[in-house]
């Protein structure tokens, strides 16, 4: 019988992977079209940080593929690397990650102002605003299987 972490587990997965495919359309073609970025700095030319581009890519990418193959074991019938200490890691680590990248794109789109006629409402701003905000939800998604987790780590759930 499944338990009832597990149902809510699979619950919160599911939408973990949801939320992060919305933030991955978001962050490639948020500027009408165009790639929208994370930013994390300004300089002269207005561009994005190279760095930090790299960074939230590598996040966006790598948790997607941690979490569809977190619910391809479930749809094998297992769940014994819920028993892992590793996936209560990588939960914890994602929420830092996750509430990392979500804080610099809302610090970066915060404070961005358009190019043209300085207008202070812009559809870049407002969409890259929107997916810092959902990347600070799925960090708050991920600290919350990470409590479910650490749960059937605790207990040595196996079944």
């Amino acid at each position: 019988m499944v338990s009832l972490e597990t149902i809510g587990s699979i619950f919160i997965k599911v939408f973990k992977l949801i939320l992060n495919l919305i933030i991955i359309i978001l962050y490639r073609v948020g500027d009408g079209g165009e790639f929208l970025g994370i930013g994390g700095t300004w300089n002269l030319n207005e561009e994005k940080s190279a760095d930090c581009e790299i960074v939230a890519s590598g996040i966006f990418v790598g948790y997607f593929i941690y979490t569809s193959v977190q619910l391809l074991t479930y749809a094998f019938g297992t769940t014994k690397h819920k028993r892992e200490l590793s996936d209560t890691i990588m939960n914890v680590v994602g929420v830092f990650m996750w509430v990392a990248v979500g804080g610099t794109a809302l610090h970066y789109w915060k404070g961005y102002i358009a190019d043209h006629d300085y207008l202070y409402v812009a559809s870049e701003r407002q969409v890259g605003i929107a997916m810092g905000a959902l990347c600070v939800l799925e960090g708050a998604l991920y600290l919350l299987d990470s409590v479910l987790a650490f749960l059937h780590y605790a207990k040595g759930d196996n079944k």
